[in-house]
Protein backbone atom coordinates (compact mmCIF):
# COMPACT_ATOMS: atom_id res chain seq x y z
CA UNK A 1 0.00 0.00 0.00
CA UNK A 2 1.81 3.16 -0.86
CA UNK A 3 2.13 5.46 1.81
CA UNK A 4 0.19 8.83 2.04
CA UNK A 5 2.34 12.54 1.49
CA UNK A 6 1.90 13.49 4.67
CA UNK A 7 0.82 17.09 5.77
CA UNK A 8 3.83 19.29 6.67
CA UNK A 9 4.06 22.14 8.59
CA UNK A 10 3.16 25.30 6.54
CA UNK A 11 2.10 22.72 3.64
CA UNK A 12 5.30 22.77 2.23
CA UNK A 13 7.18 19.87 0.69
CA UNK A 14 9.97 17.81 2.74
CA UNK A 15 13.33 19.18 1.56
CA UNK A 16 15.72 15.95 0.32
CA UNK A 17 18.01 14.57 3.37
CA UNK A 18 21.38 16.63 2.32
CA UNK A 19 19.57 20.11 3.24
CA UNK A 20 17.55 19.22 5.98
CA UNK A 21 18.80 21.56 8.59
CA UNK A 22 17.62 19.67 12.17
CA UNK A 23 18.79 19.30 15.83
CA UNK A 24 20.69 16.12 16.93
CA UNK A 25 24.00 14.68 15.43
CA UNK A 26 22.70 11.69 17.00
CA UNK A 27 19.83 10.28 18.40
CA UNK A 28 20.92 8.54 21.57
CA UNK A 29 19.03 6.71 23.96
CA UNK A 30 15.54 6.19 22.98
CA UNK A 31 13.29 4.65 26.00
CA UNK A 32 10.64 2.02 24.86
CA UNK A 33 7.82 3.20 27.38
CA UNK A 34 4.55 1.81 27.76
CA UNK A 35 4.07 1.49 23.74
CA UNK A 36 7.10 3.21 22.61
CA UNK A 37 9.41 0.86 20.06
CA UNK A 38 12.07 0.83 17.98
CA UNK A 39 11.79 2.68 14.50
CA UNK A 40 13.49 -0.19 12.82
CA UNK A 41 10.26 -2.28 11.45
CA UNK A 42 9.56 -3.54 8.42
CA UNK A 43 7.15 -2.29 5.78
CA UNK A 44 4.01 -4.79 6.58
CA UNK A 45 4.39 -3.86 10.09
CA UNK A 46 4.33 -0.42 9.08
CA UNK A 47 1.60 -0.31 6.94
CA UNK A 48 -0.46 -2.23 9.96
CA UNK A 49 0.40 0.84 12.24
CA UNK A 50 -0.47 3.11 9.56
CA UNK A 51 -4.23 1.52 9.45
CA UNK A 52 -4.03 1.97 13.17
CA UNK A 53 -3.37 5.18 13.54
CA UNK A 54 -6.18 6.50 12.13
CA UNK A 55 -8.05 8.08 14.82
CA UNK A 56 -6.66 11.82 15.60
CA UNK A 57 -3.91 12.66 17.61
CA UNK A 58 -3.98 15.55 19.84
CA UNK A 59 -0.78 17.08 21.37
CA UNK A 60 -1.38 19.38 24.55
CA UNK A 61 1.73 21.94 24.24
CA UNK A 62 2.47 24.14 27.83
CA UNK A 63 5.82 25.90 28.00
CA UNK A 64 7.79 27.91 30.97
CA UNK A 65 5.72 26.78 34.07
CA UNK A 66 8.29 28.38 36.43
CA UNK A 67 7.54 26.31 39.26
CA UNK A 68 8.86 27.57 42.55
CA UNK A 69 8.60 31.10 41.56
CA UNK A 70 9.12 33.79 44.48
CA UNK A 71 8.66 37.36 43.93
CA UNK A 72 7.83 40.65 46.12
CA UNK A 73 8.23 38.95 49.32
CA UNK A 74 4.17 38.39 50.40
CA UNK A 75 4.16 35.25 52.37
CA UNK A 76 0.70 33.31 53.21
CA UNK A 77 0.69 30.54 55.30
CA UNK A 78 4.34 30.32 55.12
CA UNK A 79 4.87 30.37 51.79
CA UNK A 80 5.31 33.06 48.81
CA UNK A 81 2.11 34.18 47.24
CA UNK A 82 3.39 34.34 44.01
CA UNK A 83 4.78 30.93 44.45
CA UNK A 84 1.24 29.41 45.38
CA UNK A 85 0.15 31.83 42.32
CA UNK A 86 2.14 29.64 39.83
CA UNK A 87 1.46 26.22 41.12
CA UNK A 88 -1.90 26.87 41.44
CA UNK A 89 -1.79 27.95 37.65
CA UNK A 90 -0.33 24.89 36.06
CA UNK A 91 -2.61 22.70 38.52
CA UNK A 92 -5.26 24.22 36.50
CA UNK A 93 -3.66 23.60 33.12
CA UNK A 94 -3.20 19.64 34.64
CA UNK A 95 -7.16 19.50 35.69
CA UNK A 96 -8.08 21.00 31.87
CA UNK A 97 -5.48 18.67 30.55
CA UNK A 98 -7.47 15.59 32.30
CA UNK A 99 -10.91 16.95 30.50
CA UNK A 100 -9.91 17.19 26.98
CA UNK A 101 -7.70 13.72 27.43
CA UNK A 102 -4.76 14.61 24.84
CA UNK A 103 -3.29 12.22 23.30
CA UNK A 104 0.50 13.45 24.67
CA UNK A 105 1.13 16.31 26.82
CA UNK A 106 4.44 18.57 25.82
CA UNK A 107 6.57 20.52 28.38
CA UNK A 108 8.80 22.36 26.56
CA UNK A 109 11.53 23.96 29.02
CA UNK A 110 11.59 26.25 32.34
CA UNK A 111 9.68 23.75 34.20
CA UNK A 112 11.22 25.35 37.28
CA UNK A 113 12.36 28.88 37.74
CA UNK A 114 15.98 28.39 38.82
CA UNK A 115 18.31 24.76 38.66
CA UNK A 116 17.52 24.07 42.70
CA UNK A 117 13.70 24.58 43.09
CA UNK A 118 12.46 24.40 46.24
CA UNK A 119 10.77 21.16 47.97
CA UNK A 120 7.76 22.87 47.32
CA UNK A 121 7.65 23.19 43.17
CA UNK A 122 9.30 19.71 43.27
CA UNK A 123 5.99 18.15 44.84
CA UNK A 124 3.83 20.88 42.92
CA UNK A 125 5.17 19.10 39.91
CA UNK A 126 5.27 15.68 41.39
CA UNK A 127 1.57 16.24 42.02
CA UNK A 128 0.85 17.23 38.38
CA UNK A 129 2.05 14.60 36.80
CA UNK A 130 0.76 12.04 39.65
CA UNK A 131 -2.43 13.33 38.71
CA UNK A 132 -2.55 13.05 35.05
CA UNK A 133 -1.13 9.44 35.34
CA UNK A 134 -3.92 8.30 37.44
CA UNK A 135 -6.71 10.10 35.19
CA UNK A 136 -4.71 9.70 31.95
CA UNK A 137 -2.59 6.61 31.87
CA UNK A 138 -2.05 6.07 28.59
CA UNK A 139 -0.82 9.49 27.74
CA UNK A 140 2.45 9.99 28.02
CA UNK A 141 3.99 13.81 29.44
CA UNK A 142 7.87 14.43 27.71
CA UNK A 143 8.91 17.56 28.96
CA UNK A 144 12.51 19.49 27.49
CA UNK A 145 14.69 21.03 30.17
CA UNK A 146 14.86 24.93 29.40
CA UNK A 147 17.71 26.83 31.01
CA UNK A 148 16.01 27.18 34.04
CA UNK A 149 15.87 23.81 34.41
CA UNK A 150 19.73 23.26 33.46
CA UNK A 151 22.67 24.00 36.27
CA UNK A 152 25.96 25.44 35.20
CA UNK A 153 27.65 22.35 35.67
CA UNK A 154 28.01 20.35 32.40
CA UNK A 155 28.02 17.07 34.73
CA UNK A 156 24.71 18.22 36.90
CA UNK A 157 21.52 16.72 34.99
CA UNK A 158 19.80 18.94 37.35
CA UNK A 159 16.36 18.67 39.56
CA UNK A 160 13.95 17.83 36.27
CA UNK A 161 15.88 14.83 35.51
CA UNK A 162 14.57 12.54 38.42
CA UNK A 163 11.23 12.53 36.77
CA UNK A 164 12.86 10.61 34.16
CA UNK A 165 12.73 8.16 36.10
CA UNK A 166 8.80 8.00 36.37
CA UNK A 167 6.74 5.65 34.11
CA UNK A 168 5.06 7.26 30.96
CA UNK A 169 7.03 10.35 31.79
CA UNK A 170 10.46 11.88 29.80
CA UNK A 171 12.03 14.55 31.15
CA UNK A 172 15.32 15.39 29.32
CA UNK A 173 17.87 17.56 30.73
CA UNK A 174 21.52 17.13 28.49
CA UNK A 175 21.48 15.29 25.33
CA UNK A 176 18.36 15.04 22.80
CA UNK A 177 16.20 12.14 22.48
CA UNK A 178 13.93 10.90 20.19
CA UNK A 179 11.03 8.62 21.51
CA UNK A 180 8.59 6.75 19.32
CA UNK A 181 5.05 5.67 20.53
CA UNK A 182 3.71 2.63 18.12
CA UNK A 183 0.19 3.05 19.50
CA UNK A 184 -0.21 6.61 17.79
CA UNK A 185 2.61 6.55 15.26
CA UNK A 186 4.25 9.16 16.20
CA UNK A 187 7.79 10.29 16.88
CA UNK A 188 8.57 12.91 19.44
CA UNK A 189 12.44 14.28 19.45
CA UNK A 190 13.08 16.18 22.62
CA UNK A 191 16.16 19.14 22.20
CA UNK A 192 16.76 20.36 26.23
CA UNK A 193 18.67 23.60 26.58
CA UNK A 194 22.08 22.28 27.43
CA UNK A 195 22.26 20.53 24.06
CA UNK A 196 21.66 23.73 22.27
CA UNK A 197 24.39 25.42 23.87
CA UNK A 198 27.11 22.76 23.37
CA UNK A 199 29.48 22.32 20.36
CA UNK A 200 28.10 23.53 17.27
CA UNK A 201 24.57 23.03 18.16
CA UNK A 202 22.59 19.55 17.96
CA UNK A 203 21.62 18.04 14.68
CA UNK A 204 18.24 17.08 14.59
CA UNK A 205 16.09 14.67 12.34
CA UNK A 206 12.50 13.64 11.56
CA UNK A 207 11.85 9.68 11.86
CA UNK A 208 11.33 9.24 8.08
CA UNK A 209 9.10 5.50 8.82
CA UNK A 210 6.94 7.32 11.42
CA UNK A 211 3.56 9.14 10.23
CA UNK A 212 3.59 11.58 12.76
CA UNK A 213 7.20 14.09 13.40
CA UNK A 214 6.51 16.54 16.82
CA UNK A 215 9.58 18.25 17.66
CA UNK A 216 10.20 19.71 21.41
CA UNK A 217 12.46 22.24 21.67
CA UNK A 218 13.70 25.18 24.06
CA UNK A 219 14.77 28.53 23.02
CA UNK A 220 14.82 31.56 19.88
CA UNK A 221 14.53 30.19 16.01
CA UNK A 222 13.57 33.54 14.54
CA UNK A 223 16.00 36.23 16.11
CA UNK A 224 19.35 36.51 14.67
CA UNK A 225 21.45 37.34 17.62
CA UNK A 226 19.50 34.82 19.75
CA UNK A 227 18.73 31.52 17.14
CA UNK A 228 19.96 28.18 18.94
CA UNK A 229 17.60 26.49 17.30
CA UNK A 230 17.89 25.56 13.16
CA UNK A 231 15.56 23.93 11.96
CA UNK A 232 13.38 23.28 8.88
CA UNK A 233 9.38 23.36 10.02
CA UNK A 234 8.63 21.45 6.68
CA UNK A 235 9.90 18.29 7.72
CA UNK A 236 7.57 18.48 10.73
CA UNK A 237 4.15 18.00 11.62
CA UNK A 238 4.18 20.08 14.65
CA UNK A 239 7.01 22.32 16.38
CA UNK A 240 6.71 22.82 20.18
CA UNK A 241 8.79 25.73 21.41
CA UNK A 242 9.62 27.29 24.91
CA UNK A 243 11.50 30.32 25.95
CA UNK A 244 9.24 33.06 25.18
CA UNK A 245 6.73 33.88 27.55
CA UNK A 246 4.27 35.26 24.92
CA UNK A 247 2.46 32.81 22.83
CA UNK A 248 2.61 33.56 19.57
CA UNK A 249 2.64 31.35 16.16
CA UNK A 250 6.46 31.71 13.76
CA UNK A 251 4.44 29.53 11.05
CA UNK A 252 1.19 27.28 11.43
CA UNK A 253 2.40 24.45 12.94
CA UNK A 254 5.25 25.96 14.96
CA UNK A 255 4.09 27.78 18.48
CA UNK A 256 5.35 29.16 21.22
CA UNK A 257 2.91 28.16 23.85
CA UNK A 258 3.51 30.97 26.34
CA UNK A 259 4.55 30.89 29.84
CA UNK A 260 1.40 29.93 32.22
CA UNK A 261 1.91 32.86 34.95
CA UNK A 262 2.90 36.41 34.36
CA UNK A 263 6.37 35.91 35.93
CA UNK A 264 9.67 37.92 35.45
CA UNK A 265 10.74 40.99 36.04
CA UNK A 266 8.61 42.91 34.03
CA UNK A 267 5.33 41.55 34.40
CA UNK A 268 3.98 44.71 33.24
CA UNK A 269 5.27 43.75 29.45
CA UNK A 270 2.51 40.86 29.85
CA UNK A 271 -0.22 42.38 31.88
CA UNK A 272 -2.44 42.43 28.45
CA UNK A 273 -1.59 38.88 27.10
CA UNK A 274 -3.81 35.88 28.00
CA UNK A 275 -2.40 32.89 29.62
CA UNK A 276 -2.83 29.48 28.94
CA UNK A 277 -1.62 26.28 26.85
CA UNK A 278 -2.22 25.24 23.48
CA UNK A 279 -3.66 21.96 22.07
CA UNK A 280 -3.05 20.53 18.69
CA UNK A 281 -4.54 18.09 16.32
CA UNK A 282 -2.18 16.78 13.64
CA UNK A 283 -4.23 15.04 11.45
CA UNK A 284 -6.76 18.61 11.22
CA UNK A 285 -3.69 21.29 12.04
CA UNK A 286 -6.55 22.84 14.41
CA UNK A 287 -4.84 24.68 16.76
CA UNK A 288 -6.78 26.00 20.42
CA UNK A 289 -6.11 28.23 23.03
CA UNK A 290 -6.88 27.13 26.34
CA UNK A 291 -6.81 30.12 28.86
CA UNK A 292 -5.70 30.12 32.54
CA UNK A 293 -7.15 32.64 35.10
CA UNK A 294 -3.48 33.76 37.14
CA UNK A 295 -3.29 36.58 38.99
CA UNK A 296 -4.26 40.13 37.22
CA UNK A 297 -1.18 42.53 36.50
CA UNK A 298 -1.85 46.12 35.55
CA UNK A 299 0.33 48.34 33.91
CA UNK A 300 -1.17 52.15 34.09
CA UNK A 301 -0.49 55.09 31.66
CA UNK A 302 2.02 57.45 32.95
CA UNK A 303 1.07 60.24 35.27
CA UNK A 304 2.76 63.44 33.93
CA UNK A 305 4.31 65.61 36.94
CA UNK A 306 3.22 69.03 36.35
CA UNK A 307 6.16 70.62 38.39
CA UNK A 308 4.24 74.27 38.80
CA UNK A 309 1.08 72.22 40.52
CA UNK A 310 3.31 69.76 42.49
CA UNK A 311 0.58 69.34 44.99
CA UNK A 312 -1.69 67.66 42.01
CA UNK A 313 0.12 64.42 41.69
CA UNK A 314 -1.27 62.90 44.60
CA UNK A 315 -4.80 63.82 43.44
CA UNK A 316 -4.20 62.33 39.87
CA UNK A 317 -2.28 59.07 41.44
CA UNK A 318 -5.42 58.46 43.74
CA UNK A 319 -8.29 59.30 40.83
CA UNK A 320 -5.89 56.64 38.41
CA UNK A 321 -5.90 54.06 40.91
CA UNK A 322 -9.15 54.52 41.69
CA UNK A 323 -10.39 54.37 38.42
CA UNK A 324 -8.50 50.46 37.62
CA UNK A 325 -11.66 48.49 36.68
CA UNK A 326 -12.40 45.74 39.17
CA UNK A 327 -9.70 47.51 41.97
CA UNK A 328 -6.46 47.06 42.35
CA UNK A 329 -7.14 44.60 45.74
CA UNK A 330 -4.57 41.79 45.60
CA UNK A 331 -3.93 42.62 42.13
CA UNK A 332 0.13 43.73 40.89
CA UNK A 333 -0.20 46.98 40.03
CA UNK A 334 2.19 49.53 38.47
CA UNK A 335 2.25 53.08 38.06
CA UNK A 336 4.71 55.48 36.35
CA UNK A 337 5.48 59.09 36.53
CA UNK A 338 6.86 60.76 33.98
CA UNK A 339 9.26 63.96 34.79
CA UNK A 340 9.30 63.70 38.86
CA UNK A 341 12.82 64.17 40.34
CA UNK A 342 13.79 60.95 42.41
CA UNK A 343 13.84 63.86 45.49
CA UNK A 344 10.55 64.83 45.17
CA UNK A 345 8.84 61.03 45.68
CA UNK A 346 7.75 62.54 49.43
CA UNK A 347 5.56 64.28 47.64
CA UNK A 348 3.55 60.96 47.50
CA UNK A 349 4.05 60.73 50.95
CA UNK A 350 0.22 59.17 53.20
CA UNK A 351 -1.22 58.42 49.60
CA UNK A 352 0.71 54.96 48.78
CA UNK A 353 0.15 53.02 52.06
CA UNK A 354 -3.36 52.75 51.39
CA UNK A 355 -3.56 51.68 48.37
CA UNK A 356 -0.25 48.84 49.00
CA UNK A 357 -2.27 47.72 51.84
CA UNK A 358 -5.32 46.76 48.84
CA UNK A 359 -2.68 45.56 46.52
CA UNK A 360 -0.62 42.67 46.39
CA UNK A 361 2.19 44.20 44.97
CA UNK A 362 2.53 48.34 43.90
CA UNK A 363 5.47 49.69 42.29
CA UNK A 364 5.82 53.33 41.80
CA UNK A 365 8.25 53.96 38.76
CA UNK A 366 9.97 57.16 37.81
CA UNK A 367 10.27 57.55 34.30
CA UNK A 368 12.48 60.08 32.50
CA UNK A 369 11.51 60.17 28.73
CA UNK A 370 9.39 61.45 26.63
CA UNK A 371 5.55 60.50 27.21
CA UNK A 372 5.53 59.19 23.18
CA UNK A 373 8.50 56.69 24.08
CA UNK A 374 6.71 55.34 27.51
CA UNK A 375 3.59 54.90 25.59
CA UNK A 376 5.33 52.29 23.27
CA UNK A 377 4.15 49.05 24.47
CA UNK A 378 7.89 46.59 23.56
CA UNK A 379 9.94 49.48 25.37
CA UNK A 380 11.54 49.14 29.33
CA UNK A 381 13.60 51.50 31.24
CA UNK A 382 17.35 51.04 31.19
CA UNK A 383 18.42 48.89 33.92
CA UNK A 384 20.40 51.93 35.73
CA UNK A 385 17.06 53.98 35.52
CA UNK A 386 15.07 51.34 36.68
CA UNK A 387 17.00 50.65 39.96
CA UNK A 388 17.23 54.15 40.43
CA UNK A 389 13.40 54.53 40.49
CA UNK A 390 13.11 51.67 42.92
CA UNK A 391 16.04 52.51 45.06
CA UNK A 392 14.28 55.99 45.01
CA UNK A 393 11.07 54.11 46.03
CA UNK A 394 12.37 52.48 48.94
CA UNK A 395 13.85 55.06 50.39
CA UNK A 396 10.46 56.93 50.29
CA UNK A 397 8.53 54.32 51.62
CA UNK A 398 11.07 54.03 54.80
CA UNK A 399 10.52 58.07 55.51
CA UNK A 400 6.79 56.89 54.80
CA UNK A 401 6.66 54.84 57.75
CA UNK A 402 8.88 56.49 59.66
CA UNK A 403 6.54 59.52 59.91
Amino acid sequence: MARRRRRRVGDRSRCSHSRRSALVRAVPDRHTLGDCASSGVGPAARGARHSRARDAVIIAHLSDLHLGYRAFGNMEQGRNVREADVARAFHQAIQRIREIAPSVVLVAGDVFDRPEPPHSALVALAQGLQSLRKALPDTPVLMAAGARDTPAGPADPGSLAAFDTLPGVEAVTATTRSVYYSRLDLNVVLVPHRSTIQGPGPLVEPNPDARWNVLVAYGSVDREETVLLSLNSADWDYVALGHEHFRRELVPGVHYAGALERVGATPWEEAAEEKGFLTYDLESGQVRFHPIHGRPVVSLEPIPFEADRPERLRERVGEVLVEVPGGIEEKIVRIRIQGLPAQRLDLLNGVLPEYRRRALHLEVQLDDEPLGHLGHPTQEMKPSTRLASRLAEHLAGLLERRG
